[in-house]
């Protein structure tokens, strides 16, 4: 049965690469985002924030699905070639973890999420979510270097293309989960 549903899922990545990603990261997003809000801050389910689900979904389909396989599947390949060798994953994961993380991942991320969110955690404006970005960007890297670099270490060597965008999106979802469990406190939840 599971070898059925991933053999379905690759032959739908390759033959609809953009849908696919955007459905399974918007996806991913979706649930990443229920869980933290039911489980992790515990809001009963009338109290969830329908709105910052719908940020959450949207982002990942459009970020994490769209622009990752643009970025992954098409630029990377075209800058770095098609070898799984460790020497060109390494090159690869080495230019997206000192250029597209920190220069467009988070600052993108930000911004979107004081644009879209407010408030006083998220800054009200896009400056404001770059500011924010300034003051934690150390910290934030450093967490996401030590999954990240490994996960992506795996996508360049074994993951083959059309399971890239879904192995991400479910290690997006994994990572999401463990940093909402480990960051959440004592806070009561609603």
């Amino acid at each position: 049965m599971t070898s059925r549903i991933a053999s379905s899922y690759g032959r739908l990545s390759t033959r609809r690469p953009w849908s696919t990603g955007f459905v399974a990261c918007a996806s991913k997003g979706m649930a990443a985002d229920l869980l933290v809000q039911w489980v992790v801050e515990r809001k009963k389910r009338d109290r969830t924030d329908w709105k910052r689900t719908a940020v959450f979904s949207f982002y990942g389909g459009y970020y994490c699905g769209w622009f990752q396989h643009f970025l992954y599947n098409i630029v990377y390949r075209r800058m770095f070639g098609t070898s799984t060798a460790l020497y060109n994953a390494a090159r690869t994961v080495l230019f997206d973890s000192l250029v597209h993380v920190p220069f467009v991942i988070f600052p993108v991320y930000y911004v979107y999420k004081a644009v879209l969110l407010g408030g006083p955690q998220h800054g009200n404006d896009p400056w404001e979510g770059l500011e924010l970005y300034r003051n934690e960007a150390l910290a934030i890297n450093l967490k996401y270097y030590s999954v990240w670099i490994p996960a992506n270490m795996l996508v360049f060597t074994v993951v083959p293309v059309p399971f890239r965008i879904g192995f991400i999106a479910a290690t997006s979802f994994a990572w999401l989960s463990l940093v909402s469990f480990m960051t959440l406190g004592d806070g009561t939840g609603d």
